[in-house]
């Protein structure tokens, strides 16, 4: 090949490639959870945040950032966006944090840790690190339980605290409690389609819109078997003493058609939580969150309100 051949390649290839890597060099290595501007945290956003334990979690962001702050914590098997449908009803000028626990969506999916207190220690953090303070904390199923336990260790971030199909520490039928941790327990990746769809299934009794449903169903396959298994563990715990610690102005919600809590659950729940208040959903189940967005935002405002 001769000397002109030569420096043509050289001229077509080899400088292109070494501008490319000039241009590279050149490339941000801003962290993808750093923290936004202010411009950029007034824009609705799903964001990083690493914590000081190492754990990355993945969060929505919305509203004024110097409205009420409100943080919304999710069941098993779900992510923030278990809140797709009440977020849109929030008015703009609270501060509303959709959080996805550890091990679901895209958040750190590590391979233990899966103790409500491993959770509850990660939102903690998580308000500690962003300064939040006169917070309402919003739990539902394992975030419920979550958010109790924050409740009960909190020092002085918290304002009043919301439960969505709860319990007094964990479910308290035996059956119950052994069916869901043997089936969790025995998952394997990849996660079955069809165990993702009925479990989500198995959480309603009203319709939700299917796309949404749709949503929550590929949530759920995003959770890897080591999350499903140290949920299992989970479900095993029997009632906590967290409740008594609890001092905060608490709102429980429940369905009438719930397939893992019952009143009797509801009624020792209030009977914990001392000056907790509750309100029954007729014909609903286990996510009515999911199932009565309007009523339930507009419920869970007057609270805030009030």
């Amino acid at each position: 090949m001769g000397s002109r051949a030569l420096k043509s390649i050289h001229r077509s290839v080899v400088v292109p490639f070494v501008l490319f890597l000039v241009a590279l060099s050149s490339i941000s290595t801003k962290p993808v959870y750093a923290t936004p501007t202010p411009e950029e945290s007034a824009r609705p956003q799903s964001l990083l945040i690493k914590l000081p334990s190492g754990i990355t979690l993945n969060y929505f962001v919305q509203g004024d950032p110097k409205g009420i702050p409100i943080v919304l914590l999710h069941g098993a098997g779900d992510s923030w966006h278990s809140y797709d449908l009440v977020l849109p009803r929030l008015p703009e000028k609270y501060r509303v944090y959709a959080i996805t626990l550890r091990g679901h969506g895209c958040s750190d999916h590590p391979t233990e840790g899966f103790a409500r207190t491993d959770f509850a220690g990660d939102i903690t953090a998580f308000l500690e690190q962003l300064n939040l303070r006169n917070v309402v904390l919003v739990g539902h199923s394992l975030g419920s339980f979550v958010a109790q336990q924050v409740a009960a260790d909190d020092k002085g971030r918290l304002a009043k605290l919301v439960l969505i199909g709860s319990g007094p520490g964990i479910i308290r039928d035996q059956d119950t409690r052994q069916s869901i941790g043997s089936v969790f327990s025995s998952i394997q990746d990849l996660v079955p389609y069809t165990f993702a769809r009925d479990f989500q299934a198995s959480t309603v009794y009203a319709p939700v819109p299917p796309a949404f449903f749709e949503t929550l169903v590929n949530e759920a396959l995003k959770a890897p078997a080591s999350t499903w298994h140290g949920l299992g563990k989970g479900f095993q715990s029997q009632e906590s003493a967290v409740l008594d610690r609890i001092k905060i102005p608490t709102l429980i919600f429940w369905g009438d058609k719930d397939n893992f809590f019952k009143k009797t659950d509801e009624d020792l729940l209030v009977g914990k939580i001392e000056g907790s208040k509750l309100i029954v959903y007729p014909e609903t189940g286990h996510a009515l969150h999911w199932e009565r967005p309007e009523r339930f935002s507009t419920d869970l405002l007057q609270f805030i309100d009030k």
